[in-house]
């Protein structure tokens, strides 16, 4: 009796063991080694509620801290979305209007800037040199004035007339001087008190260099197969830039927030999501802060975000499937291995929003197929061929042409 019971007892465990196995678990815990990951935390929202939080890998690799959900990372250029909320509540207060000039508050500009408006720099349709990339001379290992940072971006010509085109540009630090302006209190101070505090994030903060932060993160980069730690250093006036810190469950807290009006006016929602428009008439994918866009046809808005410390982040918002995935990570890999990494698991709650979750249609063009994978198999070689846009494959960021070849072989990169 007593060898039956055991055995009885064993087999209750292992089908309970069984049915508790999570597909996202086994998945991610499966990527953090080949995508040498050392942490990720996640959260998972559906229909307004948090259905999947959880954290893996490593913290700290100095530590052996493990990763958790209450784990805090930087989120990078995703921290855009709380600047852009914070111009919205400012609009709604009837401080600014999302058309003033962006002279209107900075002093010192120069003329050719008269035609930028706050919208144009939300939609980054502005024009401006990016302070992030080329030789425009700024330093992660000092402070700027505000003066200063005007400066620094006026002493070079615009790209383009403001709103003739869209590029992406690391513009949002003068928002942060405009939202001080009309708010009259600190970029900083103005996000803590009608963001953070009225939702309750109490992870969320700016990154200070001297600060102790609990559950912090340690960040890393991945080079010639050694961890390193990036920059450690952030000015303080690019924080509307990317200077958000936040744990996956604040982070998806706020995102609920968002998606069900407790924190912007449905006004506020619509003109945040909607494509932006070109002078030519043109339509544009992203709207005030977010990048909005489809597949097989399932809306979503998204960001991504990483940071020289050594971080990464990426938010995925099906808009129809009212489905969130958020994914935080201590590597700086170009956020592409948690990119991926989202669009699994977002498939995971919502079919067919992944490309390798597609079958082939049984009427598909086999001339056609065979031609796309010529040209990505092209593409991946950085080469140029027919129906190529002229110099994609060199320009193309030695990651991205490792997803090709991954695609090719239905493998995940």
């Amino acid at each position: 009796m007593p060898l039956r019971l055991g055995a009885s007892l064993f087999c209750v465990l292992c089908l309970a063991a069984t049915a508790s196995a999570d597909p996202v678990d086994d998945y991610v815990r499966a990527q953090l080694g080949p995508r040498h990951l050392p942490g990720v935390s996640l959260a998972v929202i559906k229909d307004g509620r948090i259905v999947k939080a959880a954290g893996y890998g490593l913290a700290s690799l100095e530590l052996n801290a493990p990763a958790s959900e209450r784990t805090v990372y930087e989120i990078g250029s995703i921290s855009k979305q709380f600047t852009a909320d914070a111009v919205l509540l400012l609009a709604e207060d009837g401080k600014l209007s999302l058309d003033d000039p962006l002279s209107k508050y900075l002093q010192r500009t120069p003329p050719a800037w008269s035609a930028i408006t706050l919208r144009h720099v939300l939609t980054h349709t502005a024009g401006l040199p990016d302070f992030d990339i080329g030789n425009i001379g700024f330093s992660y290992r000092r402070e700027y004035t505000d003066a200063e940072f005007v400066d620094l971006l006026a002493a070079h010509p615009l790209e383009f007339t403001p709103g003739e085109r869209w590029n992406y540009t690391n513009g949002f630090p003068l928002l942060g001087i405009v939202i001080e302006r009309a708010s009259g209190m600190p970029y900083a101070d103005f996000v803590r008190t009608r963001i953070f505090e009225p939702l309750g994030l109490t992870s969320a903060r700016f990154k200070s260099g001297t600060d102790v932060v609990p559950s912090r993160a340690d960040g890393y980069l991945f080079k010639e197969g050694v961890y390193r730690h990036g920059e450690t250093l952030r000015p303080a006036l690019i924080a509307p830039n990317g200077g958000v810190m936040i744990n996956a469950l604040d982070f998806a807290a706020w995102d609920i927030a968002i998606t069900s009006g407790r924190l912007l006016s449905a006004a506020s929602m619509t003109a945040m999501t909607t494509p932006v428009r070109l002078s030519s008439g043109r339509t544009v994918g992203h709207g005030l802060g977010w990048f909005m866009d489809q597949f097989n046809g399932h809306r979503f808005g998204a960001h991504w975000g990483k940071t020289v410390t050594g971080h990464s982040a990426v938010i995925r918002r099906y808009v129809n499937d009212r489905v969130t995935v958020i994914m935080l990570a201590n590597l700086d890999d170009g956020g592409f291995g948690i990119d991926a990494m989202s669009k699994r698991i977002a498939d995971m709650y919502v079919a067919g929003v992944d490309l390798r979750g597609l079958t082939v249609a049984k009427n598909a063009d086999a001339a056609h197929i065979a031609a796309i994978r010529r040209a990505v198999t092209t593409i991946a070689a950085g080469g140029d061929g027919p129906g190529i846009r002229p110099g994609l494959g060199a320009r193309l960021l030695v990651s991205r042409a490792d997803t090709c070849r991954a695609l090719l072989l239905h493998d995940p990169p």
